[in-house]
């Protein structure tokens, strides 16, 4: 337990996930504000790519609990970065580093969760994250979950750029809302929340600042790269064939059932916690879509 007062600059903060977009620029962004942080990586000769070099690393794999154990020996806070990839596969190494982490003595957990947790939700990943929320409630460590909601970036990757060359968005979601929020501003919201020396508050939920349906998406897309693109809501049979045909598994299923989450009207809450937390709005997807087109994307 933290001590009221306590000098939280001194503590070692351990980020997992530190070489993908978000945990990087976690690490980057403790260590600019003078934290002391180490990253958890699986390949030690790819971190310098990613992170800054004066980082101290840790190696241990999420399938691998006694490597997780030895990587998380001193640490007082770890920021715990969701997994990918099978359901089954992913559950079980948010369960692996929770163990570890209690075992190890680590004072604090940061998870990233997801806005749609619910026992009804037809999204693949939905008894996941519930799996991983339940576990860091029942172990005793005290923790702080952040649920975010839809990447701006994932929708640009998944949805958006495979419609480009049809002209045509056709996806089993219906006239469903969301607030699709940057991976960026995701890891702004985690630094703020692990840098807070009050770690009383247990749950923030991260999401953009205006909820649209497919059809705005489309037709934002379509303005800022000047390329027609129309949405088409379809069944869900047709959405999953198409993706069953380009994707490998688990992506049709997981983004079909997203799909049919995002219909079932799960992903259009609207949060003001990343405004409370860094004192700025979100990136507009708008926004996001001239910066991504500005890089290429």
């Amino acid at each position: 337990m933290f001590v009221k007062g306590e000098d939280w600059n001194i503590l070692m903060i351990l980020v997992t996930g530190a070489t993908g977009h978000i945990g990087s620029a976690v690490v980057r962004g403790l260590s600019a504000r003078g934290h002391k942080v180490a990253a958890l990586v699986r390949d030690a000769g790819a971190a310098p790519r990613r992170l800054p070099r004066e980082t101290a690393l840790r190696v241990g794999d999420y399938e691998d609990a006694s490597a997780l154990g030895s990587a998380f020996s001193g640490i007082d806070e770890l920021v715990l970065i969701s997994s990918d990839g099978d359901a089954e596969a992913v559950m079980r190494h948010h369960a692996n580093a929770i163990d570890a982490a209690s075992a190890a003595g680590v004072r604090h957990i940061t998870f990233t969760s997801i806005i749609d947790v619910g026992e009804a939700s037809p999204f693949y990943y939905a008894p996941v994250y519930s799996d991983a929320e339940r576990r860091l409630a029942a172990c005793g460590m005290p923790s702080a979950i952040i649920r975010c909601g839809l990447y701006s970036d994932f929708i640009l990757d998944a949805f958006l750029l495979p419609a480009r060359e049809s002209a045509e968005l056709a996806l089993s979601a219906g006239q469903g809302l969301m607030a699709p929020v940057s991976r960026d501003d995701v890891a702004a919201a985690i630094i703020a929340v692990t840098a807070r020396p009050d770690k009383s508050r247990a749950l923030y939920t991260i999401t953009g600042g205006h909820a649209l349906d497919f059809g705005g998406i489309a037709a934002t897309y379509s303005e800022i790269v000047d390329q027609p693109l129309l949405y088409r809501p379809c069944a869900i049979d047709e959405y999953l064939a198409f993706a069953s045909a380009r994707l490998d598994a688990p992506w049709p299923q997981a983004f079909s059932s997203l799909c049919g989450s995002i219909a079932a009207g799960r992903y259009g809450e609207i949060s003001g916690d990343f405004t409370a937390l860094t004192g700025r709005q979100p990136e507009s997807f708008r926004d996001f879509l001239v910066r991504a087109a500005s890089l290429g994307a």
